[in-house]
């Protein structure tokens, strides 16, 4: 309700306010630098609001894919990155993991040794196996190609909560 967040004297935004009900999707397309993911970190408090106020329902557990900051372990699998999220269910796991293109012996490969739209991919499988009911993306259709971000649109489709998206692209 009101936010506002200024850099000295550039306004990144003021007077916003918006509500998003549960179930509901919400995509802020804009040009780099325009302000995206500063509105998200805002929202998350992970940068302070310089006027405002954020509110978030009793019963939100957040789910948040940072631009560039998949924050996963190079050094492991790609299954053991996923069971990491949800380590008492292996089938939804591996059935996740499918949806998200990584099945068969694929699923044993180095995660430091993946593409960065791979890495992506795994990053959103990962925040979908974790069980938010709000997903906060900031531009998780970076580094993927035409296949990946269909993939990633039928996976997010099928999410039964609540997104929060930035992006500049507009496909």
């Amino acid at each position: 309700n009101r936010l506002a967040k200024s850099y000295g004297p550039k306004a990144v935004f003021r007077d916003l306010s918006f509500q998003v009900e549960r179930g509901q999707r919400l995509v802020v397309i804009g040009l780099n630098g325009a302000g995206k993911t500063t509105l998200l970190r805002t929202l998350l408090d992970l940068t302070p609001l310089d006027a405002g106020t954020v509110t978030l329902g009793d019963r939100v557990r957040v789910g948040y894919y940072a631009q560039e900051n998949e924050g996963l372990d190079y050094t492991g699998t790609v299954l053991a990155e996923a069971t990491g999220a949800l380590p008492d269910d292996a089938k939804r796991v591996r059935s996740v993991l499918g949806r998200f293109l990584f099945n068969g012996d694929r699923v044993f490969q180095q995660v430091g040794t993946l593409s960065g739209g791979e890495k992506t991919r795994l990053a959103l499988a990962k925040l979908v196996l974790a069980g938010p009911n709000l997903l906060v993306l900031d531009e998780p259709t970076t580094h993927l190609d035409a296949t990946s971000r269909n993939i990633i649109g039928e996976a997010l489709g099928s999410y039964n909560g609540t997104i929060l998206a930035v992006t500049h692209d507009v496909e």
